[in-house]
């Protein structure tokens, strides 16, 4: 009951102002009434609807790839100060690891490139360990 008294006390200053405005003008002023609360409240929460929907479609589908294959992959980031980031980032299989700042990006480390997926390097390794093992077991 008292979580409505504000609103009530809202509405009532607007019915009070429409009748002191018909007094001294002479034109009736239509008062705010439970329709046009109606329409400006399903106004605004369809507009609150679709910022939240439009916020949620562009986290979930933003970061797709326009036109095919960019050149540059950004594989992970780490923030190390107030504006200072540390970023590792793949250009044409060559993984660079760069700092950047306000104002300036450097290259801090320059990785190998990748030859091989860890699938693929994992059953090479496996290949390798069962090749060692019966190298060891034959007499």
């Amino acid at each position: 009951m008292f979580r409505c008294l504000p609103l009530l006390l809202l509405f009532t200053q607007g019915l009070l102002a429409a009748e002191k405005v018909e007094k001294v003008v002479g034109v009736k002023m239509p008062a705010l009434g439970a329709e046009s609360l109606l329409q400006t409240t399903g106004g605004l929460l369809l507009i609150l609807v679709l910022i939240i929907g439009g916020a949620w479609l562009f986290k979930r589908y933003g970061n797709l790839t326009l036109g095919g294959k960019g050149i540059v992959k950004v594989l992970g980031g780490a923030s190390v100060g107030a504006r200072e980031r540390v970023v590792l980032v793949e250009v044409e299989r060559t993984r660079l690891l760069l700092g950047v700042a306000p104002g300036s990006v450097r290259m801090l480390y320059e990785l190998p490139a990748v030859e091989a997926s860890f699938q693929q390097q994992l059953s090479k390794a496996q290949d390798t360990q069962a090749q060692n093992a019966d190298e060891e077991s034959a007499p």
